[in-house]
């Protein structure tokens, strides 16, 4: 008896209690489909014509597994606005199994032959919704690269969804797609309120003869129907689709693009421009829809031998276009070669090493453009006989671009060395009074580039054409080392540079605009202190007794008003200041403001002009004020960088304004730091005192103006170097690589090419044309304002 217990405790017993992987994956599928509330679905009202196209449509996902297979569920419903109460003829029908909304929707006729749009793999709306006209459905998906091709699988899956349906009285249907993903081959089951709809499909190599017709599949449909004689007629939809797909009698509507416009004489309008067009028909097929909605089959005969349904007679027709796969479009191109320049990692010294190596001071081949005047600067037709015969020996010096193209280039991009201005800078780049008269303009308003038609405007779309026609990156880098040598040139002859916005650099342009502004302000700072200088050696010839004329100019009917007041006549004009203590740099009288201690007027100083800084130089800036701390030491060293400006002011205010005190630079300065009181003066004007900010120990102002000395603004440390700003500004632009040069200029080449959609968009009234390019242009803008580094979302 023991052995027997022993054998018996030992042997093997299926537990039964435990779930097995269908049980688990039938129980996840019920979980979903309680989750998404999919379970006793109201009926809805009708669906109008067209709504499932129109409407817009969401998913939700899941993942799931079975027998180490993982699949997907999802679910497609149309958001559909619910303005009426349900009509639908099936309310009124006494049994609650025909109030199946899957059901409605299968009998409606408003949704026969919606189109779809193909996005890749995808479609919109689902074919399902376009077959079955349904509006809410559940698809179990294998995960990509598995097949369920074996029937075994189908039918368990089929039982699967069959068992998770009924027990969770999901009242949507619900397929699986089995077989290719390209056969788009699916089988589903919708069961609920003791009705159970199936649905089948069946893929075919070649149509039957006897369902290429009407007749023919009616017999069809009344054989799964199960009974030859129907209490009603059958109610028909039929479509039928002409397909066009050679056109070549027909002209190309699309003007065909100049692919060669740089191999021939360069005209101005090419050079700005970006090409835009296909080089050959994008439409590869054209598709006529001719449809009959709502036919009785009594009233429309279609055999093989006779048809009533005539394509001329259809009541509605319907075109459609084949897009060609992946067409040649050039702009696309245009911006795919400035994408790759954009990664590239070859050097300057590595592309152009024989031309640098050769490049010599003063006058280069092609950096000597000038302005219009001969007599100032020597024309390039001049400069560049003059090149040739002084490196006439050395055949290596020449670049990848050809003189032939590349003068255009320059002349389009500096246009007053030109005698014969072809290619001019719109106005309203120098007068704020007029603006860009193109439309559209405030769709890129927002963009972080350059003015459309500025010089970096012109350099992008120039820099594109050099890229993709005349040499790739070997061109790009060549292009941009004359560029780079001009800019030298007119640094070192104080030429201010065309094309660009003469302010201040401008932070929402990009970096290269304000770096040409930066250069522009530097030549501006120069011309001003080389005038200055020449005008400064005449002011100093003026005598003690010609300023004193000058100064009783103005002074003199005030001051013989007050003398007649006070009953005494002046005997003689005494000088006001002593030699040491002239007035110096005055600009004007500020109003009637007299100093506090002298009685004199008050004049406003010649003061140095702010400094301009690029936005990395303010970035500069702002680390290093953060590097510094909050020591004592780094308090110090902070107050004086923020202080040199108000230095340069007082030392100007002194040396205008002769025995002023800190009370009278505050007037003048920083009004609201001057508290008036009722009393007047001995002069006529009010008193005041400081405000309490000023009074405070350690005041900046107060050290500042004990330290600052009586120095003319032309006699100061200037607190702009022009010339070493320009030298900054010009290094920076020459150390700067293809992909550097690339990455500043893919913004305003983006900009351009958007504009260049937006132009040639304008006069196509589609709907939803202009919408999509105002999505782009959006996208456009954010891009525009990202970091260079950022490369990825460009390439998207």
């Amino acid at each position: 008896m023991l052995n027997e217990d022993i054998e018996e405790q030992d042997g093997y017993h299926y537990d039964f209690t435990t779930a097995s992987e269908w049980e688990i994956f039938i129980a996840r599928l019920e979980e979903i489909i309680h989750e998404w509330k999919v379970t006793h679905v109201p009926l809805k009202s009708s669906l109008k014509h067209g709504q499932l196209f129109t409407s817009p449509w969401e998913t939700q996902h899941e993942t799931l597994s079975f027998a180490d297979v993982d699949f997907t569920l999802t679910r497609y419903y149309a958001k559909i606005n619910e303005e009426e109460e349900p009509t639908n003829s099936l309310l009124e029908n006494d049994s609650e199994a025909a109030q199946l909304q899957p059901l409605e929707d299968m009998m409606s006729m408003e949704n026969d032959f919606i189109p779809v749009v193909f996005e890749g793999n995808r479609s919109h709306p689902h074919l399902l919704s376009r077959w079955y006209g349904l509006r809410d459905f559940v698809v179990l998906t294998p995960a990509q690269g598995i097949l369920v091709t074996s029937e075994s699988k189908i039918k368990i899956l089929l039982s699967s969804v069959c068992i998770a349906i009924n027990n969770s009285n999901c009242s949507v249907p619900v397929f699986i797609q089995v077989l290719d993903p390209w056969q788009n081959f699916f089988l589903g089951v919708c069961e609920a309120r003791g009705v159970r709809a199936e649905y089948e499909m069946v893929h075919l190599r070649r149509v039957p003869p006897h369902c290429k017709h009407l007749t023919g599949l009616l017999n069809v449909f009344k054989s799964k129907v199960g009974t030859a004689t129907l209490a009603e007629a059958v109610t028909v939809s039929a479509r039928l689709c002409y397909i066009l797909r050679d056109w070549t009698s027909f002209a190309w509507m699309q003007e065909p693009p100049d692919l060669e416009f740089l191999m021939g004489e360069v005209g101005v309008g090419e050079l700005g421009t970006l090409p835009f067009g296909a080089t050959f028909d994008p439409v590869s097929e054209l598709v006529l829809y001719t449809s009959w909605y709502g036919l009785r089959e009594t009233v429309v005969v279609d055999s093989e031998s006779y048809s009533d349904l005539d394509p001329s007679q259809a009541p509605e027709w319907r075109v459609a276009i084949k897009m060609a796969d992946k067409p040649v479009c050039l702009l696309s191109e245009y911006l795919s070669e400035f994408m790759h320049l954009c990664s590239s990692n070859r050097s300057m010294a590595d592309l152009l090493g024989d031309l640098l190596q050769h490049q010599q001071p003063g006058p280069t081949l092609t950096a000597s453009l000038s302005v219009l005047t001969e007599s100032r600067v020597p024309t390039i037709s001049k400069v560049l006989g003059q090149a040739k015969g002084t490196f006439s020996k050395d055949k290596t010096r020449e670049g990848p671009v050809s003189d032939d193209l590349l003068m255009p280039i320059l002349y389009f991009l500096f246009p007053d060395a030109d005698e014969n201005v072809r290619s001019p800078y719109p106005e309203y780049l120098t007068n704020y009074l007029i603006k860009d008269p193109k439309p559209n303009q405030e769709m890129f308003a927002g963009m972080k580039t350059a003015p459309v038609d500025s010089l970096v405007w012109r350099l992008a779309v120039v820099m594109s054409h050099a890229t993709h026609t005349l040499g790739g990156v070997k061109a790009a880098a060549h292009l941009w080392f004359e560029f780079c040598q001009e800019l030298r040139f007119r640094w070192e002859r104080a030429i201010p540079i065309p094309g660009v916005v003469r302010v201040f650099p401008d932070s929402k342009t990009c970096l290269l605009n304000q770096k040409l502004q930066m250069l522009n302000c530097c030549v501006e700072t120069k011309t001003k202190r080389e005038n200055a200088l020449l005008s400064s050696s005449t002011d100093d010839l003026l005598t003690d007794e010609s300023e004193d004329d000058e100064e009783e100019f103005f002074d003199c009917e005030a001051e013989t008003e007050e003398f007649l007041i006070a009953g005494e006549l002046p005997h003689r004009r005494r000088p006001k200041h002593s030699l040491w203590n002239k007035p110096v740099g005055r600009f004007k009288r500020c109003e009637n403001l007299r100093l506090l201690q002298t009685g004199e007027y008050l004049y406003i100083p010649i003061t140095q002009d702010p400094t301009p800084k690029t936005e990395d130089q303010l970035e500069e800036d702002e680390r290093v004020m953060l590097q510094l701390g909050t020591d004592a030491q780094g308090m110090e060293l902070r107050t004086r960088m923020m202080s040199a400006s108000l230095l340069s002011d007082m030392e100007s205010f002194k040396a205008a304004n002769p025995g002023a005190e800190l009370e009278d630079f505050i007037r003048w300065y920083s009004p609201r730091d001057w508290v008036e009181d009722d009393e007047v003066d001995e002069f006529g004007q009010k008193k005041g005192h400081l405000s309490p900010r000023m009074q405070l120990p350690g005041n900046m102002w107060v050290e500042v103006w004990t330290a600052a000395k009586p120095v003319p603004a032309r006699r100061q440390k200037r607190l702009f170097d022009d010339t070493r700003e320009a030298e900054k500004v010009l290094h920076f632009l020459e150390a700067r690589q293809p992909r550097d040069v690339a990455l500043m200029l893919v913004s305003t080449l983006t900009h351009a090419s958007v504009a260049t959609l937006a132009h040639h968009a304008a006069p196509i009234e589609v709907p939803g044309l202009e919408p999509a390019v105002r999505h782009i242009a959006g996208k456009a803008e954010l891009l525009s304002r990202a970091s260079l580094a950022d490369m990825r979302r460009y390439e998207e």
